[in-house]
């Protein structure tokens, strides 16, 4: 049996996929806000979503980037790594900055913000092995006609 890569989707491709289906449950949770006006748990679950996209937002970027640079400049691993890490410390400060303004607003609810920051991750992890799933059972399926 000849080896194979992996299927991974495109970066630019699975962010537009996350980012449609983080905006299909910003849509579903809102309507909450009709129901019960200042939720702080709903407001901070908003609010961090769209912090949320923007790192995935930030992330796919510097990823593309990463990839122009190792492949028309022919940056080394220790660049590479130095590339990234560059990118790591002003994400997780933003999401440092906006939990700790989340708990000194009473109107954001702390944990809303959490789950709204880290619900895009999920997606676009749960989203890439279901593909991934999906591909293998595909596979040995056609393997054992």
């Amino acid at each position: 049996m000849l080896f194979k890569p992996t299927p991974i989707r495109n970066i630019d491709q699975q962010f537009t996929r996350t980012k449609k289906a983080m905006v299909i449950t910003m849509v579903l949770v809102s309507p909450g806000l009709i129901i019960n006006p200042g939720d702080a748990l709903i407001l901070g679950y908003l609010v961090g979503g769209v912090f949320g996209l923007l790192n995935i937002f930030f992330l796919a970027r510097r990823i593309n980037t990463l990839s122009q640079l190792i492949i028309d400049k022919g940056a080394s691993y220790r660049q590479a790594v130095f590339f990234m890490q560059a990118g790591f410390y002003p994400r997780m400060g933003m999401i440092i900055g906006i939990c700790a303004l989340a708990s000194q607003i009473d109107f954001l609810n702390v944990y809303g913000v959490g789950a709204g920051i880290l619900l895009p991750t999920l997606i676009t992890t749960v989203d890439a092995n279901l593909a991934l799933y999906r591909y293998y059972t595909a596979h040995d399926a056609v393997d054992k006609i």
